[in-house]
């Protein structure tokens, strides 16, 4: 049957060869024209003797077309003489095939002159229906990864970001151009992700370590945002084993941080309320009695003539006596203040003047005297504020006064009160200093009761503690920003 065929291809173990080849293999000539084919093709066209292929168009025998195939590749090669190949698809028995052909020009020894191509079909549909799996597996990937809430993202071994979610756009602050600040950047060098400690944990997994932190203080791409993040860090190892990146899975958990430490301090609160009330009322009647009898004595000791020999013990005496009675009273005080912590009636919520309020606590103080530079940012129009009048203007003076602590015998000492109406939903107050500032390994304890970074003659440390519990009573809330050396920013949110 192949006995025909023109050209001697040598010898029958070579037939032999070519034949149990996985691969159709035809020789063409110019016209396309079927001169010879080995007998896996024989055998996939389904013909009976070899005649019936001879001087027929390959592309009607084989692909079952009416004219030659887009980018024909033996037509290519007779015009480039050299191999090209081209996929194509075909109708087989009801099911879509794909296949791989490949050209190659048939030349008899080393003359670059030749009549025939050597066409070789491969059916590649398995490994195109593996490949479209796999897309498909991809693309159903990276719809999950682009639309997961938690942020997904790849860097290199250097620490270089190679790939990014929309989800990071929001912690990383950067929003729609997270991509193009990111890919490329090496993360390992930003000097906020080091101050933060979190590149010492990215050099480890990128060492094959799996790590996870939870609530960890995380400060941003920029440095202008702290917040709290769970992170895993997963190494990605070639077949070797060898670290090639490290896949990272950050989800934030400020708000989660934040109820926590609420939660927590609400704890506190309740059980110094429960502590507060047991003793107050045990102190409250000897701390009377201490001060009413110290009051008598100093009365007493006035009726004597200070002008007899013993007037200067008696005025020494009367003085250990009023210092007394200064103690009791400010015992009095401080019990006073810790039973307000637990009080939660006599609240009056009602429509107040934050300007007015504002106005006359500031006219309250002499900021010339005390050397202090006053600036006034306050809207005009400010919308009133719902909040009981007692509370607010206690928690807005201990914030004011905290501030004036804070600059006192600073050159240039400067606060800024600013105010103004956010989303027609809450006003915010901010009572900025350029202070000492607050450390920030204590900065989460301020708002606890008795915590105080002020000297023993200036404060028990719960000023701020009734200012937090007093705003949270009325719906409003109380944040700070600190550097140390620099100075402190307290905002206080009031509800409109």
């Amino acid at each position: 049957m192949f006995d025909n065929f023109s050209i001697d291809i040598g010898a029958d173990i070579l037939r032999s060869i070519i034949d149990s080849l996985a691969v159709g293999i035809y020789v063409l000539n110019r016209e396309l024209q079927i001169q010879w084919v080995n007998i896996r093709a024989f055998r996939w066209l389904h013909k009976t003797d070899f005649s019936q292929l001879k001087g027929r168009h390959c592309y009607k025998e084989i692909l079952g077309r009416e004219q030659p195939c887009d980018g024909c590749p033996v037509l290519r090669v007779f015009e480039t003489g050299r191999t090209e190949r081209l996929e194509t698809t075909i109708q087989y028995e009801g099911e879509t095939r794909h296949y791989l052909l490949t050209a190659t020009p048939l030349r008899r020894g080393r003359t670059k002159d030749f009549s025939f191509v050597i066409e070789m079909a491969q059916d590649i549909s398995t490994r195109k229906k593996a490949e479209e799996e796999l897309r498909r597996l991809n693309d159903f990937n990276r719809v999950i990864i682009d639309n997961a809430p938690i942020a997904i993202f790849t860097i290199d071994k250097e620490g270089r970001f190679t790939s990014v979610n929309p989800a990071l756009a929001a912690i990383s602050g950067l929003g729609p151009k997270v991509k193009e600040k990111l890919l490329g950047f090496n993360w390992l060098k930003n000097q906020y992700t080091i101050d933060c400690g979190l590149a010492k944990w990215i050099k480890k997994g990128l060492q094959g370590e799996r790590f996870e932190l939870c609530d960890f203080p995380f400060i941003t791409y920029r440095g202008d945002k702290k917040i709290f993040i769970d992170f895993k860090g997963v190494p990605l190892k070639a077949k070797s084993g060898e670290v090639e990146g490290l896949l990272c899975i950050i989800e934030e958990t400020t708000d989660r941080v934040r109820t926590k430490r609420q939660l927590i301090h609400e704890a506190k609160m309740s059980a110094i309320g429960r502590l507060a009330t047991g003793i107050a009322h045990e102190l409250n009647n000897p701390l009377a009695t201490i001060a009413a009898h110290s009051e008598l004595a100093v009365e007493f000791l006035q009726l004597f003539d200070n002008t007899s020999s013993n007037g200067g013990r008696l005025e020494e005496i009367r003085e250990y006596l009023e210092v007394i009675q200064q103690q009791a009273f400010r015992c009095k005080k401080i019990i006073k203040n810790l039973l307000d912590l637990t009080r939660r009636d006599g609240f009056e919520i009602k429509e107040i003047d934050l300007k007015e309020l504002l106005d006359d606590l500031l006219g309250l103080v002499n900021f010339e005297k005390l050397k202090i530079r006053l600036v006034r940012e306050i809207d005009e129009y400010l919308p009133s504020v719902k909040a009981d009048f007692s509370a607010l203007r206690q928690a807005l003076l201990n914030v004011i006064s905290n501030a004036i602590d804070a600059v006192e015998g600073k050159s240039g000492a400067t606060i800024w009160i600013r105010a103004k109406a956010v989303n027609n939903s809450h006003v915010h107050v901010e009572i900025e200093d350029n202070g000492i500032g607050i450390p920030e390994d204590v900065i989460e304890k301020i708002f606890e009761p008795f915590f105080t970074t002020k000297g023993p003659r200036k404060g028990i440390g719960l000023g701020l503690t009734l200012s937090y519990e007093l705003l949270n009573k009325m719906g409003g809330n109380i944040e700070v920003e600190s550097t140390p050396g620099k100075g402190s920013s307290f905002r206080i949110i009031i509800p409109v």
